[in-house]
């Protein structure tokens, strides 16, 4: 098990650790996944892991680690995608810029490989799951980011 960030208490990593679990849990639409999805998900999570650097690939592979029981954490957690992923990204937000987007775009990355895998012959993602990965995107967004993709802040005439 990789330690914990400094900046956070352990109840604030395990948070971070169910981020691509919330993501799971958004495209499938229930917290209770069978066999074949969590076997499916832990080889993503393992993939992305070795993608990345730094805290994404330490968020991913603390993840991996605990897979034992983190879905056991996750059903027990009780918070709603929107909550979970809400203060993933408030915890992400202590990091640097850089180590947070790199971390929130691997939460989100999961997400698309499950959407692929569960897809059309495993090779693409179905509209129905790419419309939510529309949505969890815009969940892992920073509050800065929001402010600057609002249409209301443009330049452009509406």
């Amino acid at each position: 098990m990789h330690p914990a960030n400094e900046e956070w208490s352990a109840s604030e990593w395990l948070t971070l650790r169910l981020g691509p679990v919330w993501v799971l849990s958004a495209l499938v639409g229930r917290i209770r996944f069978d066999a074949v999805e969590q076997e499916a998900f832990w080889r993503i999570v393992d993939e992305v892991g070795r993608r990345h650097p730094g805290l994404a690939s330490r968020l991913m592979d603390a993840a991996f680690d605990n897979r034992d029981w983190l879905f056991d954490e996750f059903e027990l957690d009780g918070r709603p995608v929107v909550s979970g992923l809400s203060q993933v990204v408030s915890l992400l937000e202590r990091t640097s810029a850089e180590a947070s987007a790199e971390a929130r775009e691997a939460i989100l990355e999961v997400g698309h490989g499950f959407a692929r895998a569960r897809g059309p012959f495993g090779r693409r993602e179905s509209q129905a799951d790419t419309q939510v990965l529309l949505l969890v995107a815009q969940l892992l967004e920073t509050t800065t980011e929001t402010a600057r993709n609002n249409p209301l802040n443009s330049h452009l005439p509406i």
